[in-house]
């Protein structure tokens, strides 16, 4: 049985940024996916000074980086043609990403395909893969693997794994993305693709709000999705993406970290960590 890690994405993170490692780790957390940051703002963590911040205050504080994702593909999404100025941002994101990543050593490059680079059409799939072989190929030459999350079926993710054809690319799941838009059951979903999942974003909520509820209390059907995640064994990092300074979860505490140690004592539970 595998050994869960619990670590937290830094947008989830009240207080982001390299001190935000100490307060995470004091919340009793192992490690934190960090992002790549904004084309507009230079991707910041492509500068090595603050590569260096983050590296220098992880050894310090003890805490991993399993991944990194480049959420501005969300903005400037892969679905969009190379010749498109979005297009062209997301290669850029791409090359630029996968090169941090080795430079800091992180082993997973996640490409989320939401807002503006959801996949609507054959078109948006076509262009996403064509990107994602791209990705691969880069992050081959570094050992790194490629991570695409999104809210495929099924079905559309293994077509998508299939028609990529690389051996680095794997899914990052997510235990309420699936709910919010798709209205897709998700423990069913994750035990036909549990084999390609590499990483899991643990979140819960209601009333299609995303992030929402502490964990196990929404419904998204958090208990039977991590009974799978257990059984299979399908990663060793779960990440939490509950957005504690965020309402309407800000609004059980005034300290957004008392509501994060809550979550985090939740999840070690719900998943045997410690026990």
């Amino acid at each position: 049985m595998t050994s869960f890690k619990l670590g937290i994405v830094e947008w989830a993170c009240p207080l982001p940024g390299p001190y935000g490692l100490k307060l995470a780790k004091e919340a009793g957390l192992d490690g934190m996916e960090l992002d790549f940051g904004d084309y507009e703002a230079g991707f910041p963590l492509s500068n090595p000074k603050i590569q260096q911040a983050y590296r220098e205050c992880g050894e310090k504080f003890g805490m991993e980086f399993p991944s990194m994702a480049l959420n501005a593909l969300n903005k400037h999404g892969m679905n969009h043609p190379l010749d498109t100025y979005d297009g062209m941002i997301a290669v850029e994101t791409i090359r630029k990403g996968i090169q941090a990543a080795h430079e800091m050593g992180i082993p997973v490059v996640q490409l989320p395909s939401f807002d503006n680079g959801e996949i609507c059409s054959k078109t948006d799939f076509y262009n996403v893969c064509e990107k994602l072989k791209l990705a691969c190929d880069l992050a081959a030459k570094y050992n790194i693997t490629v991570a695409t999350e999104n809210v495929l079926s099924a079905e559309e993710t293994l077509d998508m794994l299939e028609k990529v054809g690389r051996e680095n690319l794997k899914i990052f799941f997510d235990t309420q993305n699936y709910y919010l838009d798709r209205g897709y059951a998700v423990p069913a979903l994750l035990e036909k693709i549990h084999p390609y999942v590499e990483q899991v974003h643990i979140k819960d909520g209601f009333n299609g709000k995303i992030s929402s509820a502490l964990l196990g209390t929404g419904n998204v059907r958090l208990q039977e999705t991590a009974e799978v995640i257990r059984r299979t064994s399908c990663t060793t990092w779960l990440l939490l993406e509950n957005y504690y300074h965020v309402r309407p979860l800000r609004d059980r505490e005034d300290n957004p970290f008392t509501i994060l140690e809550q979550d985090v004592k939740i999840a070690k539970a719900m998943f045997g960590i410690g026990a």
